[in-house]
């Protein structure tokens, strides 16, 4: 895989943080889950070829079994030493829940109660670090707009949302799982090659904000095909 492709894929992360569920990623695996009993027993360490089913799948079971929600987000974790897929699914006012599904047989093992964001902004004001890192960052970013700019850059952020939200579980599922395998291969460049790809990042994320949202649905519809 080209190492270029790597700052795309810190773009498309950028915007699935930029979905109205973005607490949901900040604290994924904060979340206190029940004695579930799944059909793979697996370590905290594991082959994701052994799953009986693929993210796919899991997605769309998630979204048939909760009305009115979109799947935006999964990956395969290890609960109570049985293999799942998390799943986090959104609707319309920007409530989520994420969903357990069976990564053996597609059930569903445990679906959270609803969350929005002023309760995970109220959360994250609990854990000084992440919030702190968190509100910095966003500080940053706005630092020297005008109020105007601001809302006009909300504006952008809610249409790139909008665009994520609005692909096919397929397009979502490819570019999700994309990601997953070329972060290993971030996670070994060097600082300077980091850094380098983050400057080529922020103006591809640049260039993807200023689009219109037809134009933006576009670009990820097109990306997501590149990489099935």
């Amino acid at each position: 895989m080209n190492i270029v492709k790597i700052s795309t894929l810190l773009v498309i992360v950028g915007l699935i943080s930029s979905v109205g569920i973005s607490p949901s990623f900040a604290y994924w695996d904060k979340t206190e889950y029940p004695e579930i009993k799944g059909t793979i027993p697996v370590e905290s360490e594991f082959n994701s070829e052994i799953a009986k089913i693929s993210l796919i799948d899991a997605m769309e079971i998630a979204e048939e079994r909760i009305s009115d929600y979109k799947s935006m987000y999964g990956k395969l974790s290890s609960i109570n030493g049985f293999l799942v897929y998390k799943i986090v699914v959104s609707n319309e006012d920007h409530q989520y829940k994420k969903v357990l599904v069976d990564a053996g047989n597609g059930e569903i093992l445990y679906v959270t109660d609803s969350k929005n964001q002023d309760s995970n902004k109220r959360k994250r004001f609990s854990d000084n670090k992440q919030n702190n890192k968190y509100d910095n960052k966003m500080k940053d970013y706005f630092k020297g707009m005008t109020p105007e700019q601001i809302a006009e850059k909300k504006k952008q952020f809610k249409e790139m949302g909008e665009a994520w939200k609005s692909l096919s579980i397929q397009d979502k599922a490819a570019m999700i799982m994309h990601f997953m395998q070329l972060k290993l291969q971030w996670d070994m460049m060097s600082e300077e090659d980091k850094q380098k790809q983050k400057e080529e990042m922020k103006e591809k994320w640049k260039n993807l904000l200023t689009l219109t949202p037809e134009e933006k649905k576009q670009k990820l519809e097109e990306f997501a095909e590149s990489v099935k």
